[in-house]
């Protein structure tokens, strides 16, 4: 089989060798080498070029990749083979390519569906002779997932947050179609690996009645997608498919247990680029384009993908953004130093002229390959530069970590507003959520209005910060002896300080860690409290892997108890904690696996990584999509406006699922 195109790891190479070699393979070597045409649709196709290059795909006789969807050339000589979802639709497109049995698409039929169709998409199957004729092969291949990185996968369900915690989630119909979209793809995740999870969700409990309507809806959440999960994997377990005891351990959380996360600014090199020029002509998803002159002189754009094909990326990802800074000009001297006629000098890891990096590049072609990726980087970290002086981050960083650990209140808020008019209105608007995230019950009309004012903000950028309360935040004041409050009420959601990883400790801005590191670090050590996350069901044996499960007496789940009597308490404000460099993986206690309903963040990646490393135990983290700040905020933004969000398609585009549209476009590399 092919080497992946980044880190290799448990769940980048089960999702290849389910791809190439069971499903391709498996059509290669029945046809004896035949040549074939690879038919994707809008999920597949990213699924597909997550893992894959287009050489890859040769290598095993695939000479055309096309799609379900368009009109496509008759090739009657050769063999097709449908990856694709079990829409109505697609079933339309595939029975309608063999209606005519004299005039079939392809010679024969190899069906991959990417997760278990229903009995009348199959029956439909049946009723089309020209296809039965031609039938080879028909298979669940239960793959509707996206690899992020090596350890980072999701559902890309766009619209979850919304579907989840919007204003209009007790009438919405989306509801429960997106409970069915989401745990029909997170199944997949374990069909693919072969594993069987010990399922547990954060059960929080809510602080007091004055939250909007549907409250109770978004409280359970985490919990209805693990019953529901568990229900689907104990079906793949009867049918053989899956362990018949767990053998890893699976917490469903959701977007409302670190709202900050999204929301602060971050000081690592991949976290800040997606931050920073995300959504800019710089940076499309992860296609980060600039300009390079030609020995002739020209300008001409250049295309770098952000991802782990690079290997300098991989390195730099994680790193503080001046350690990373630091790194990339120490390589350009080295190479520098290998060609003393290249002329300029460098000013720093940002202020490299780029036509003497193109000069470097033309001076020594034997690292013509090494060199453009680090112009490329030498160019994201001018862009990241020029981004920080524009708008006053290290100024506002820091006060926006001071806040989330404490040591800043709304003075100097207003304070920083007053004296910086000129920064983007979504930088006070993160402020301001940091504040409100982290300082509960503080807000009042009185204090809305005056931040509205101080800030310039318009009323939209405003409610951005007050629909924090449909995650569970109590931004606004409480009515006074109102509500129901469980134990001690809490006034702050403060976290407290940990020392920082060592290859951070001499950087400033380095104290932020989101709450999933504390997460992670409990659950693998067994202390993750089943008050705060119980079980779904009682493990079958707790005591068999002491570093996986829980094995103490408090916190062991009692048997035979339902998750729909567990009571719970609140886990609205918790400690942070680190991690340390990745290095080499090996095996230590069971597979720990994080699902975040409502999208997850580069820093969680980050821990995820980290913690794997540390620990020298394989983790994993997914989610409904990945957050940047500026979704994040349009998805918070668009909580309060009533309206249905179902996500049937991978690609996001929303719709049924029967639309065709979605976009996406077929493999980039």
């Amino acid at each position: 089989m092919a080497s992946a195109p980044g880190p290799a790891t448990l769940l980048s190479e089960a999702t290849r060798i389910r791809l190439l070699d069971e499903m391709l393979g498996t059509v290669r070597d029945q046809s004896g080498g035949a040549w074939s045409v690879l038919v994707l649709d809008v999920v597949t196709t990213k699924v597909l070029s997550r893992v894959c290059r287009v050489s890859d795909i040769m290598d095993y006789g695939v000479s055309l990749v096309d799609d379900v969807r368009k009109r496509r050339e008759p090739l009657p000589q050769l063999l097709g083979i449908y990856f694709i979802a079990p829409t109505d639709e697609n079933i339309k497109q595939l029975t309608s390519d063999f209606a005519l049995a004299a005039a079939p698409q392809y010679k024969a039929a190899h069906i991959f569906f990417s997760s278990k169709p229903a009995a009348q998409q199959l029956a439909a199957l049946r009723e089309c002779p020209g296809l039965v004729s031609r039938l080879r092969t028909l298979k669940e291949v239960n793959l509707e997932y996206l690899l992020v990185d090596s350890r980072t996968f999701i559902t890309n369900e766009e619209g979850a947050l919304s579907t989840f915690f919007g204003s209009a989630v007790d009438s919405s119909t989306s509801y429960r179609v997106e409970i069915e979209v989401l745990t029909s793809r997170l199944a997949t995740v374990f069909a693919t690996l072969r594993e069987m999870p010990a399922i547990r969700f954060r059960a929080a409990t809510p602080p007091g009645e004055e939250f909007p309507p549907g409250l109770e809806s978004r409280l359970l959440v985490a919990q209805r997608i693990a019953v529901e999960l568990h229900e689907r994997l104990a079906a793949l377990q009867r049918a053989g498919q899956l362990p018949e005891r767990e053998t890893c351990e699976l917490i469903l959380t959701d977007r409302g247990f670190d709202p900050v996360a999204p929301i602060i600014h971050e000081w690592t090199y991949e976290a800040m680029a997606f931050d920073l020029l995300a959504g800019s002509q710089s940076l499309k998803e992860n296609v980060f384009e600039y300009d390079v002159e030609t020995q002739g002189g020209k300008v001409e754009k250049k295309e770098h993908i952000l991802d782990e094909r690079d290997t300098l990326f991989v390195d730099l990802r994680h790193k503080h953004f001046a350690a990373a800074s630091l790194q990339i000009s120490n390589q350009l001297d080295e190479f520098r130093a290998r060609n003393a006629k290249v002329s300029g000098r460098s000013k720093g890891s940002g202020e490299l002229e780029m036509r003497n990096m193109s000069r470097l590049i033309q001076s020594l072609p034997q690292y013509r390959d090494q060199l453009s990726k680090l112009a490329a980087h030498v160019e994201v970290a001018s862009k990241l530069n020029s981004a920080i002086e524009a708008g006053a981050l290290a100024e506002l960083g820091k006060l926006e970590q001071d806040l989330v650990y404490g040591d800043a209140t709304s003075k100097e808020v207003i304070a920083f507003l007053t004296a910086h008019q000129n920064i983007p209105a979504s930088d006070k608007v993160r402020l301001l959520m940091c504040y409100s995230a982290t300082h509960l019950e503080k807000l009042d009309s009185t204090r809305e209005a005056q931040w509205q004012k101080v800030a310039r903000l318009a009323p939209e950028d405003m409610a951005m910060v007050t629909n924090l309360e449909y995650l569970g935040v109590p931004v606004r004041k409480r009515s006074k002896g109102g509500g129901i409050t469980f134990g001690r009420k809490r006034r702050r959601a403060v976290r407290k300080d940990r020392e920082p990883d060592e290859d951070d400790s001499q950087f400033a801005l380095t104290r932020f860690v989101p709450l999933l590191q504390e997460v992670l670090e409990d659950a693998a050590a067994g202390k993750l409290s089943t008050d705060e996350y119980p079980f779904v069901a009682a493990p079958a044996s707790p005591s068999s892997n002491r570093a996986s499960l829980p094995s103490s007496a408090d916190n062991t789940p009692r048997a035979g108890v339902s998750v729909r009597s567990v009571r719970t308490t609140g886990g609205w404000a918790k400690k942070s904690a680190g991690g340390t460099p990745d290095k080499a993986e090996s095996t230590k206690g069971r597979r720990l696996f994080v699902f975040i309903v409502g999208g997850l963040t580069y820093s969680e990646m980050r821990c995820a990584h980290r913690t794997s490393a540390r620990l020298g135990r394989d983790v994993f983290l997914g989610g409904t999509s990945v957050e940047t700040a500026p979704r994040f905020m349009r998805h918070v933004l668009d909580l309060s406006t009533p309206g249905d969000h179902t996500a049937l398609e991978i690609d996001g585009g929303g719709g049924s699922g029967n639309s065709g549209g979605g976009g996406g476009g077929f493999f980039r590399f």
